[in-house]
């Protein structure tokens, strides 16, 4: 195997078939024992550990602009990537701290090779006793290595899968955030709101942490409270905080603007340094790349990987806020564990005319006519084969007035980013 995509494929990767697995798939043994074999990097880092099931991913990268801006060093672990595995594995300094590219600071594919040469021996060692490592499990023990080797001032952590048994749980944070959690994942982490909390509250762990809570539903709220409660940490309970100027659109992401403050709130209390103005640059300034962002205008062409009910929720108001009495043409493409009718609703109700599709990834799913006349009744609607044909027979037929929105997995929205930046 000559490169580190060709060996980290090699591996068994459960975000290719989640529809298929089960709980006890899911422990963090082989993480633990290959970071203990790896003289465990983790230790070396000072972590803020983000779950959650709506908006953790952009609280992480805010949370990473914030302290770029504030001239510190920040490795940033996110998942899952959309176009390049480098994506996830990232370092925001002074270096690129005025860099306008896409993923800013992505691990290289040498540095990422060097550091697989470092641990495949070692998986090896595990796999000849009968044990496996996931995809997943060897990228967070590639990212400790880099971050400590790189010696970052803070690593800022997304967990892949619910918290309790994430393999980022593997590491001790300083900081546990947790975003407002909803329905996802059922089969794996539990067909409740209650089951579902229980397992993203397993990231507070000790007394010794600070926690953060952004507003919750009443049953994960309790959830939360009693873990906290448990394990001894009276946590920081986030309020909506208005008039903030940030980047990425939505009202939704007030909420995850305000975890962020809270975070800086609790290291400047530690005596760590963040101004207000690193606070408001970090805000203006933070990309999350397919999350409501814009590729391209007249028409305009909005992607958001809004992959159940709650986020389908968020986007739908947040189109209908920034582009109000505008012809909504929907393309949607979900992941075949997902709740479809639900995230289907509230996509449904702005939209004028809907193009359904399937990404290449595994865990499409495909929508036959029966079912798409049953959930899209009294709209128009039509099926294509992939995003690149749906994107094609949209842009042929739209005004330049038209807003195109493509949503549901990230799957789909990285093929119509790349779509829309070779062929467009």
């Amino acid at each position: 195997m000559n490169s580190p995509h060709e060996y980290l494929n090699s591996l068994t990767n459960f975000e290719s078939y989640l529809h298929e697995i089960m709980p006890d798939d899911f422990h963090l043994d082989r993480i633990k024992e290959l970071l203990s074999a790896l003289s465990h990097p983790e230790t070396k880092l000072k972590i803020i550990h983000v779950a959650g099931t709506k908006g953790k991913g952009s609280t992480c990268a805010m949370i990473a602009s914030i302290l770029q801006q504030a001239s510190f060093k920040v490795g940033l672990y996110t998942s899952p990537h959309l176009h390049r595995v480098n994506e996830r594995i990232r370092i925001l300094d002074k270096n690129n701290l005025h860099s306008k590219g896409d993923f800013t600071g992505s691990i290289s594919d040498d540095q990422m090779a060097r550091i697989i040469n470092l641990i495949r021996p070692v998986v090896a060692v595990i796999e000849n006793k009968g044990g496996f490592l996931t995809y997943f499990e060897v990228l967070t023990a590639i990212a400790a290595v880099y971050f400590a080797q790189e010696q970052v001032d803070f690593a800022v952590l997304e967990t892949g899968l619910g918290g309790r048994l994430d393999a980022t749980n593997a590491f001790d944070a300083g900081i546990a955030v947790i975003t407002p959690i909803s329905l996802d994942h059922m089969k794996i982490l539990g067909n409740n709101l209650k089951q579902i909390a229980r397992e993203k509250a397993g990231i507070i762990k000790s007394s010794r942490q600070k926690v953060v809570i952004a507003p919750q539903n009443e049953i994960a709220m309790e959830v939360l409270k009693d873990r906290c409660r448990e394990v001894g940490v009276e946590p920081q309970m986030v309020h909506s905080t208005q008039h903030l100027t940030i980047a990425l659109k939505g009202e939704h992401q007030i909420i995850n603007a305000s975890c962020a403050l809270a975070v800086t709130k609790i290291l400047n209390q530690q005596g760590i340094a963040i101004s207000p103005q690193a606070i408001e640059n970090g805000l203006k300034k933070v990309r999350w790349q397919g999350r409501f962002e814009v590729v391209k205008e007249k028409p305009v062409v909005v992607v958001d990987g809004a992959h159940n009910p709650a986020s389908a929720q968020a986007l739908a108001k947040t189109v209908l806020d920034e582009y109000p009495r505008r012809r909504i043409i929907l393309i949607l493409g979900l992941s075949a564990d997902k709740d479809i009718k639900a995230v289907c609703e509230p996509l449904k109700l702005i939209s004028d005319f809907i193009i359904l599709t399937k990404a290449r990834h595994p865990r499409s799913y495909n929508f036959d006519r029966q079912q798409a006349h049953e959930i899209f009744f009294g709209k128009e609607w039509f099926l294509t084969e992939n995003v690149e044909d749906a994107l094609a027979f949209v842009l042929s037929k739209a005004n330049k007035e038209d807003v195109i929105v493509v949503t549901g997995s990230l799957f789909v929205v990285a093929e119509a980013r790349e779509c829309i930046n070779l062929k467009v």
